[in-house]
């Protein structure tokens, strides 16, 4: 490639460096007389630290120029990598010029991912400057990158646990909590970083993104313990060891405990982490005999029993939620059954009252045309009419009755809506009733003269088929009053089941047909 002229390269970046956005437009442009270069072939130019335009303007915080340069750029322009290996991502990054970051991982996302020669990230860049709203940036655009490991194993969650920056802790296990459990190439997890700190906070929220960690070990078999006492980290210590499942005599590839450990440490450090780790049963490693094992394997046993007492109660309230919502659920649908019922009940009021009253105006015989009595029914003087015309009257008041309390009352819980269908049932049975007498009286009035065996048929049909239905709904109404077994086998029944440990403190859902005693069988009457 031919070298570009000096004069022009050198006006190119001084442009760049200084921000003088209309020098460098007459540069990029062609029109400050120089020899006239392509502006693409500008962008490629990298001075003698192999810098490019684009990338001294993230470096300087250049805004107004990274913006006119970022125009003739792509992503093979935007990822030339500068002599010590790094991108302008890197450089934005290392600066803490969020505005630049956030322009790059809007055009190229893919630059997050490209790394230096010690394969550093953009985001191990920013959060070892302590850069939060960046490493927010980087990780919105692409989670993944909190897993790229440098040359020696360690990914930006060790670096920032061990510089105790609590928010970008916190931010970088929110995006990916599986982190906090690799390893580098010494065996250490974050935690391992973290006790070497003096941030008790970063060591509680990586236990609490994942507890296992709290015994692993390094490739020199030593613990978070072991590295805290070794670096007299008293807080840390404290804090390790109010863990139940903590190992505290965990023993290292030197065959030495925590407690070895603090007797090497300084007079005006070891007494207190001794004092501390006694309170947690420490002990020198000669000291563990076979006895102090089988100790430690029963109480390790103690703590999973108590570990496993808690997710089976875990379990029974999750599994008490649910049967909560199946609850609630059956209360909608029975809520739901007894509002179509009352709207049922409102329709057949509606409709018998309309028959009642279309009934009284189109009687058999029809009605007198002529002399002093037209308009009045032929049947009128009989017995069978005036049977007719009381019960008929009855059914329609009746009817006109339930409607007006249907649409006027309201009811919002499911008992009150219950004590309204029972009233309105029964009177609708009575208005059948009626309306049953009322054909039966005209059957007799009608065909009774000509026919009287058609009429005692419909009687012997018609009557014991309504009095029977009657019977049956009367059955199933006070069934429920009178059956006394069932309910003293579901006293029982939550008598035996209040026992149970892990039943006890909900029993509320615990027994369903205790709440929906109404729902044992298919149906209900009213």
């Amino acid at each position: 490639m031919d070298p570009w002229p000096l004069s022009s390269q050198q006006a190119f970046f001084a442009a760049v460096r200084s921000g003088d956005l209309e020098a460098l437009r007459r540069i990029v442009e062609g029109g400050d007389g120089a020899v006239e270069t392509p502006a693409v072939a500008f962008m490629a130019m990298q001075n003698e630290e192999g810098q490019t335009g684009l990338y001294v303007a993230a470096a300087g915080n250049q805004e107004e120029v990274f913006r006119y340069l970022v125009k003739f750029c792509d992503f093979e322009t935007a990822a030339t990598k500068s002599n010590v290996g790094t991108t302008a991502l890197h450089a934005a990054a290392k600066n803490g010029h969020i505005g630049i970051v956030k322009e790059l991982l809007v055009l190229w996302p893919e630059l997050c991912r490209i790394c230096d020669p010690t394969d550093t990230s953009p985001l191990y860049v920013a959060a070892a400057a302590k850069h939060y709203e960046i490493v927010k940036a980087i990780l919105d655009v692409d989670r993944s990158c909190i897993r790229i490991v440098r040359k020696n194993g360690k990914t930006s969650l060790h670096h920032m646990a061990r510089n105790g920056y609590y928010g970008i802790v916190k931010a970088l296990i929110d995006a990916d909590p599986g982190v906090v459990s690799i390893t580098d190439k010494k065996g250490q997890t974050a935690l391992h970083m973290a006790v070497k700190g003096r941030n008790p906070d970063v060591v509680e929220e990586l236990l609490l993104a994942d507890l296992s960690i709290l015994n692993a070990r390094d490739k020199k078999g030593n613990t978070a313990l072991h590295i805290a006492t070794r670096k007299w980290r008293s807080e840390n210590i404290h804090l390790l060891v109010s863990y139940p499942s903590i190992e505290v005599n965990a023993l290292n590839n030197q065959k030495e405990t925590a407690m070895d450990l603090a007797e090497k440490l300084s007079y005006e450090h070891v007494l207190e982490i001794r004092e501390t780790l006694l309170e947690a049963g420490a002990k020198h490693a000669s000291n563990l005999t076979r006895v102090d094992e089988h100790s430690e394997e029963l109480r390790k046993e103690v703590r999973d029993l108590k570990q496993d007492l808690h997710s089976q109660l875990r379990q029974n309230e999750k599994t008490n939620k649910r049967v909560s919502g199946i609850a609630k659920e059956l209360q909608k649908l029975h809520r739901e059954a007894v509002q179509n019922t009352i709207n049922s009940v409102t329709v057949v009021a509606v409709l018998t009252a309309s028959i009642a009253f279309m009934a009284i105006f189109n009687l058999p015989g029809q009605y007198e045309s002529d002399g002093e009595d037209v308009g009045k029914a032929n049947v009128a003087d009989s017995m069978g009419f005036r049977v007719f015309c009381l019960l008929d009257a009855t059914a329609l008041f009746i009817s006109l009755a339930v409607v007006v309390v249907q649409i006027t009352l309201v009811a919002w819980e499911t008992g009150a809506q219950k004590q309204v269908v029972a009233v309105v049932n029964k009177l609708m049975w009575a208005a059948c009733v009626c309306i049953c007498g009322a054909f039966l009286s005209v059957a007799f009035l009608d065909v009774g003269p000509v026919a009287p065996w058609m009429a005692i048929t419909i009687t012997v049909i018609g009557g014991p088929m309504i009095v029977g239905t009657l019977g049956v709904m009367c059955f199933l109404v006070f069934r429920r009053y009178f059956k006394l077994n069932d309910d003293s086998q579901r006293i029982i029944r939550r008598t035996s089941g209040s026992r149970s440990f892990s039943w006890s403190r909900y029993s509320a859902f615990s027994d369903p047909e205790a709440n929906y005693s109404d729902h044992e069988k298919s149906f209900y009457a009213l």
